[in-house]
């Protein structure tokens, strides 16, 4: 029953990247299993408006944020539990976006666009 569970999740998940996937989004981390402490980052570049961090389901804590290819400073950082994390970049900066799990045994991606 966990099996099917885990692949009903991956399938969901899989389903609603791929939905995001054609309005010009790139995922650079998952679908997968994410530990405590486990972190992923896109490349740099000027053009990234936006970065996700899509669970199946709510309660996971987890933060996403810009980091610039200067300081490699991090903007706009946002933690919590909801079921997608959102931040948007600073207007003409270059950066990528990063995504970090702080808790252990959830399934989501990370995505910028």
């Amino acid at each position: 029953m966990q099996r099917m569970l885990v692949a009903v999740a991956v399938l969901v998940l899989s389903l609603a990247i791929a939905s995001v996937a054609l309005g010009g989004v790139y995922t650079y981390a998952g679908p997968k299993q994410w530990s405590a402490g486990q972190g992923a980052g896109s490349y740099y570049s000027p053009d990234w408006l936006a970065n996700y961090f899509a669970t199946y389901g709510s309660g996971y804590d987890k933060t996403v944020t810009f980091i610039d290819n200067k300081q490699y400073a991090w903007h706009n950082t946002v933690r919590n539990t909801k079921s997608v994390t959102e931040t948007y970049s600073d207007y003409g900066m270059t950066d990528k976006g990063h995504c970090k799990a702080h808790v252990t045994g959830f399934w989501g991606s990370c995505s910028v666009r």
